[in-house]
């Protein structure tokens, strides 16, 4: 039997009060129509047609929600459910059945949409309805059956007396229909007394004329639940989020608190992950076995490598190799690449940049535009200065450099490898393979005033090929240099 899904998405979602047209509200991270159309999918129906209110047929929103494969068609008027569904007919005109399916009901499962396909082909019905036991709101039609089992009717619940307001079996509004009867049935229906059509009518008729109704109870009343406010949107969300919670636990993550952990639907995470407190997965973000994140963590659209530590931080379209710690209370922003074993302590922010295997960007500092070689070390409070004030500029910082604590990286600049520039220079040329900088601007240290390079043959420690002065002299030179870099410090600060 050719099975083709119509979904009904063109509510005005009046009570939801936004912008934002209702099917495309988020529930874990997802539009709603987007969970609809993937559970008829994983039920095995691959034709599906979403009807839309107009100017929604040619949204990027609807068609990413409802899928590349599907259909969208407009109903010009909200005239009703049944009307809806009229504006398919041409879309699903090649179909056996017609499975009707809602875009504001979220929580419906795979296994309820294959459970109805089943039961309308088994009983070879005309008419095939999902009920629930009990409403998880209120508003919902009850199922009245005779003394046999048979549906008699569905009563809406503003038409219903006590005696049937007391039937606890409802309506979830999911049916299959023999597509030859549909089409035939809805054109004959009469409006209500508001102007609109409605498919409970259509299965009205069904009954009136002795035709085969058939239903199917689902397993989690809450599964039913159409979102109609804020606050039931709420009442999904809460619902879909101990659905991920529970799955996850089942595949061997540890939730330290389970209450106080948020994961989206498109998450996914590996056995021994452990979360901590407070801590927010969401987008599309994966999380490879032996990881910690938490507490106090954001992790959206990132990747995390195996045994890497996630404090207190928070990162957004990031990607971090294995065995890295970041924070706590650091930040990684879109286009962070950290490989395999750096660290990152605490009030650090990336951004753009990649970094290094092994490299360290200890506490205070910021790296944007960069790239980061192995093993560079980046001291408290360095800062590569990308930004002019018209552009952005890359800094390139060499394998095994050493940025001192301070050191403002004026790009775009490269510190070539084992490179170091001292405490609180500011770098604005490029700094030569195994030199050293410093001063403002900074310097080769041999050429800046008061100082002498590392190598010189009078400096080095171990160089016993030259008198060394005496005391009393080494004293009177320390001073003289002294006196000549704080004058020539303060022509630069004059001049800069």
């Amino acid at each position: 039997m050719k099975w083709s899904a119509v979904i009904l998405a063109a509510g005005n979602g009046v009570r939801m009060k936004s912008a934002t047209p209702k099917p495309l509200h988020r529930v874990s991270g997802i539009p709603m129509l987007k969970y609809v159309s993937d559970a008829a999918r994983a039920a095995g129906v691959a034709d599906i047609t979403v009807v839309v209110a107009t100017g929604h047929a040619e949204s990027a929103e609807f068609r990413s929600a409802a899928g590349d494969d599907a259909r969208l068609v407009v109903q010009t008027e909200q005239k009703g459910t049944a009307d809806a569904l009229l504006a398919a007919r041409e879309a699903a005109a090649a179909a056996d059945a017609i499975l009707i399916l809602y875009g504001d009901t979220p929580l419906i499962t795979p296994e309820t949409v294959r459970s109805l396909i089943s039961e309308h082909e088994k009983t070879d019905a005309t008419v095939t309805l999902a009920t629930a036991s009990h409403a998880p709101v209120d508003g919902l039609g009850r199922i009245v059956r005779d003394q046999s089992g048979e549906i008699l009717a569905i009563v809406e619940q503003e038409d219903a007396d006590d005696e049937t307001l007391a039937i606890s079996e409802v309506n979830a509004g999911w049916y299959g229909f023999d597509a030859n009867w549909i089409w035939d049935a809805l054109a004959a229906l009469r409006s209500s007394a508001n102007g609109e059509y409605y498919l409970t009518d259509a299965i009205e008729a069904a009954v009136r004329a002795n035709l085969t109704v058939a239903s199917v109870s689902v397993r989690e009343p809450s599964e039913i639940l159409g979102v109609n406010t804020r606050s039931q949107l709420a009442m999904a969300e809460a619902t879909m989020r101990q659905r991920q919670r529970d799955y996850w636990m089942d595949q061997g993550v540890t939730l330290i608190d389970p209450a106080a952990t948020y994961i989206d639907a498109s998450a996914i995470l590996a056995p021994d992950v452990t979360i901590h407190p407070n801590s927010h997965i969401l987008g599309t973000s994966t999380i490879a076995a032996g990881c910690e994140i938490g507490p106090d963590s954001i992790v959206i659209d990132t990747t995390i490598g195996e045994d890497s530590r996630f404090v207190s931080s928070h990162a957004e379209g990031a990607t971090i190799g294995k065995r890295v710690s970041v924070g706590p209370f650091s930040r990684l922003r879109p286009g962070a690449i950290l490989d395999n074993d750096v660290y990152i302590g605490n009030y650090a922010e990336i951004k753009n940049s990649s970094i290094g295997p092994g490299t360290h960007v200890g506490h205070f500092s910021y790296v944007g535009d960069a790239e980061l070689g192995k093993r560079v070390n980046i001291g408290a409070g360095a800062v590569t200065a990308n930004y002019d004030g018209k552009q952005k500029h890359r800094t390139v910082i060499g394998d095994d450099a050493f940025v001192g604590s301070g050191s403002m990286l004026v790009a775009p600049v490269q510190i070539g490898r084992g490179a170091v520039t001292g405490a609180g220079s500011v770098v604005t040329h490029d700094v030569p393979a195994g030199d050293t900088v410093a001063g403002v601007p900074a310097r080769p240290v041999g050429d800046t005033p008061g100082t002498r390079r590392d190598d010189s043959p009078d400096h080095h420690p171990h160089n016993t090929d030259h008198p060394q002065p005496d005391q009393h002299e080494t004293a009177a030179r320390t001073e003289s240099d002294a006196a000549t870099g704080d004058r020539e410090n303060e022509k630069l600060r004059r001049t800069l």
